[in-house]
Order: structure tokens, then C-alpha cells, then sequence
């Protein structure tokens, strides 16, 4: 019984000291419009009104959505539909609203290789130099012939 209690104990103390530990929020999410994503580190969230901003979260929004980030020191910035921003404490509330930047959409060509642009410039390029060594080698049997 006894071993019980101090394993709860010891459980609460060391839930108590992560709690102590872990940073106090940057601010707060005030509005969520559509879907948006929120990522640090490895690990990501839905965004919800009320979520925690924590140094170094990065919030994306989708092409449908808006998110309104309120931080502590009174700064609030809009993030407009299929923008990301990261957030750091270092930041002036000028410096966080101009890193507010477009997110390049993920084509199926850009995530799985060159995009159809660039394989039919291959194509046309190596159909080219098909081209000029058949030209080029008809002309020098035609020399050849012509006792040139």
C-alpha cells in the first residue's frame, strides 16, 4: 500500500515539474475560419479558437480559410487563405505580419518528380538531336554519292 502511495506521489511531483517547465503561450488563436493546421516540431494540430500559440508553431491555413492569431504583447495578425506563418518570440509584430507568405500548393508532378513542362522539353530536345544527326548524316551519304 505503502509503495502505492509513493508511486503517486512520485507520479504527481513529476507531472507538477513538466507543467512548471513547459513555456508559457506566445498568445492565443481569437478566430478559425475552414480548416487550418498548426505544426512544431513533428507534431501538428487542427486549429481551433482558444488553441495555444507556442514559440515556433507554424499555422497554415487552406484555401477556404483564415486564422487570427492574438499575442500577448497586443500584436494580432490575420493569416489570409493558403498562407503560413511561424511564429517566434524574437519577433516584432511587424517582423511576424510580413512573414505571412503564400504556400505553394503540391502539384502531383512536383511531389513525385519534374512536372510534365520540363519532361517535354527532354523529349522535345532529344527529338531535336535525333533530327540534326539524321540531317546530318543523310547530307554526308549524299557527298559521298555525289563524289564530293
Amino acid at each position: 500500500m505503502k509503495s502505492k502511495n509513493l508511486l503517486l506521489a512520485l507520479s504527481v511531483l513529476a507531472a507538477a515539474s513538466a507543467f512548471a517547465q513547459a513555456p508559457a503561450p506566445l498568445g492565443v488563436v481569437t478566430n478559425v475560419e475552414g480548416v487550418v493546421t498548426a505544426t512544431q516540431g513533428a507534431t501538428g494540430v487542427t486549429v481551433t479558437p482558444g488553441t495555444a500559440i507556442q514559440n515556433g508553431m507554424r499555422f497554415v491555413t487552406t484555401s477556404r480559410a483564415t486564422v487570427t492569431l492574438r499575442l500577448n504583447s497586443g500584436c494580432t495578425v490575420t493569416v489570409p487563405p493558403g498562407h503560413g506563418v511561424t511564429v517566434l518570440s524574437s519577433m516584432t509584430c511587424q517582423q511576424l505580419v510580413a512573414s505571412v507568405q503564400p504556400v505553394a500548393p503540391v502539384s502531383p508532378q512536383t511531389a513525385f518528380g519534374p512536372g510534365p513542362g520540363l519532361i517535354d522539353g527532354v523529349i522535345a530536345l532529344g527529338g531535336a538531336a535525333v533530327a540534326v544527326g539524321g540531317i546530318r548524316a543523310a547530307t554526308e551519304n549524299d557527298q559521298n554519292l555525289s563524289g564530293q
